[in-house]
């Protein structure tokens, strides 16, 4: 065969995992490191971009960052360990550990708190709806939860992530335990497995040797850094670790030989069951599912300017952990099934199944909920069919049933299944199912919104106050707990419904609210996020 027909080697595993993660390569923008282990042999290992544009640091294997809520699963390991001694009852309601909640957030118990079915409303959301990026004092994590006399839902009944419940059982496992949360994690977990590099590391705030910067993109192209605004984050996402030790960890996570009982591990990755008999996919701090037919445990992370992944592959043998400190257009998520496509090419099976936009054109748009106030909007991107809750940014896809029901996966929101039912839409969110109306362009009507909502309102729920002004054609909100202040357009779907679109650094935190109408104004208003429900705000202006 003549030399220039000849057919180009087939490119290696390494190799091609480089051109995976080529686009990071770069020195003039933040990166990425990745850390890759197959049959127990470390098979990649590399740092990618740059760990601090400001001073021109490269990323490299040793670099540490924060892997956002990847943290939760050694909480919840730590609250399984002190279960063992008898110092803490995952089945008892958190009030016993944390009396000050008298309220309905002392009533979820540990283990539902763990699993992201407690109820309760969580602090970050009710923070960053009165103050945004603001940074509160510390103790007002508590405080805000204290302070609550609503509720998402029922201990139980369904599933919104909560970062709230993680800080009370973190709470409860400084007050038994007899060391501070952060001390009892070094002692009883990193220092056994052997991770020197890792720590939990409450705020952004102190200085932490050998950490990259978190990035966040401008849009004029440039960068701004990336604070989290809290001093106090604790078991729901405060640990700052290198991909060597959490492949380290991983290792652990498979022999399970160091510490803990049977039971203890057997807890770990136990999922929940619903009222309907159906099984979740979050257990205690990590999911369990599958990618392309193959079975996994992982859990994502997120924080101001950065994000983590850590997926196994229990049954290949398969370990993917990625660190990212703000690399643009960086999916760790896909980029952990990218790496699963070609180091298991020969076990992969097919793509999931996602709902082509076409196929459902008619049902596209907004609904909302006459009980709750919750919007949720089906819409085209890309080609496949995704669903917004309350406006936000950013969709999850939807998974097709066999019945007909269009599946929300659980992760960053909660278990929702929809079904498009003439001009109204079939949901099912906990125990039975609910309608939602269609919210129609043409029935938007800003004017009338206008005309209705101005005035002073307060929530009791958030010690939060909020101004609603007319503003051209349309109409303004302005929050604020007297930390912070938010302000933002409203965009009416309604005469009584609008969602608020803020800019700049409280771009993702929006909100929709159904106004509350008596003797032709608002007497007051219910305000929804992805997160949060029904929070109640009254009218103060009389």
């Amino acid at each position: 065969m003549p030399k220039d027909t000849e057919a180009a080697p087939a490119k290696t595993v390494t190799e091609q995992l480089d051109a995976l993660f080529a686009p990071w390569n770069r020195t003039d923008e933040p990166g990425l490191v990745v850390g890759v282990v197959k049959d127990g042999a470390l098979i990649y290992r590399r740092g990618f971009g740059m760990a601090s544009l400001e001073h021109g640091a490269a990323n490299t294997p040793k670099t540490r960052m924060r892997i956002g809520s990847i943290s939760k699963h050694f909480t919840c390991l730590l609250a399984l360990l002190l279960a063992e001694e008898g110092k803490l009852d995952l089945d008892a309601p958190i009030r016993a550990y944390v009396p000050e909640l008298t309220g309905p957030g002392g009533e979820p118990t540990l283990r539902q708190l763990m699993q992201h079915r407690g109820g309760s409303r969580c602090y970050l959301d009710l923070s960053f709806i009165g103050h945004g990026m603001a940074t509160p004092p510390v103790g007002r994590a508590l405080a805000l939860q204290v302070r609550q006399r609503g509720r998402n839902f029922a201990p139980g009944e369904a599933m919104i992530y909560n970062n709230g419940g993680y800080h009370l059982v973190s709470i409860a496992i400084e007050r038994v335990g007899g060391a501070p949360f952060e001390q009892q994690l070094k002692t009883r977990l990193f220092d056994v497995v052997g991770m020197p590099d890792t720590a939990s590391v409450p705020t952004d705030h102190e200085m932490t040797p050998g950490i990259a910067s978190m990035h966040m993109p401008k849009s004029d192209g440039g960068w701004r850094r990336g604070l989290f605004p809290s001093d106090e984050v604790r078991g729901e996402g405060a640990i700052v670790s290198t991909v060597d030790d959490m492949l380290r960890w991983t290792a652990h996570l498979r022999r399970r030989d160091r510490f803990g009982s049977a039971k203890t591990w057997a807890e770990l990755t136990e999922l929940p069951r619903y009222a309907d008999g159906s099984l979740g996919v979050y257990a205690l701090g990590l999911m369990l599912d599958d990618y392309r037919g193959l079975p996994t445990v992982h859990h994502s992370g997120g924080v101001m300017g950065g994000t983590a992944q850590m997926i196994l592959y229990p049954d290949e043998g398969l370990d993917v952990v990625i660190l990212c400190n703000g690399a643009r257009n960086a999916d760790v998520v896909r980029l952990g099934q990218q790496v699963a496509d070609i180091v298991l090419a020969d076990r992969v099976g097919p793509e999931a199944a996602t709902v082509p936009a076409d196929s459902l054109k008619a049902a596209q748009g907004d609904y909302w909920s006459r009980e709750t106030g919750t919007v949720l909007s089906l819409y085209d991107d890309g080609g496949v069919l995704k669903l917004a809750i309350c406006k936000g940014a950013v969709g999850v896809a939807l998974v097709p049933r066999e019945d007909g029901w269009l599946i929300c996966p659980a992760g960053g929101i909660g278990e929702i299944a929809v079904r498009p039912d003439g001009d109204r839409l079939q949901v099912r969110f906990g125990p039975g199912a609910s309608e939602f109306e269609r919210l129609s362009d043409e029935g938007a009507d800003a004017a009338a919104f206008t005309a209705l909502a101005p005035g002073r309102y307060a929530s009791a729920d958030a010690d939060t106050t909020a101004v609603i002004e007319a503003d051209g054609d349309g109409a303004r909100i302005s929050l604020s707990d007297g930390l912070g202040r938010v302000t933002a357009p409203l965009i009416s779907l309604s005469p009584r419904v609008a969602y608020s679109k803020p800019a700049g650094v409280n771009a993702t935190f929006r909100h929709v609210i159904t106004l509350a109408v008596e003797d032709g104004r608002a007497a007051g208003f219910r305000l929804n996020t992805a997160r949060t429900r029904g929070l109640e705000f009254q009218r103060t202006d009389g």
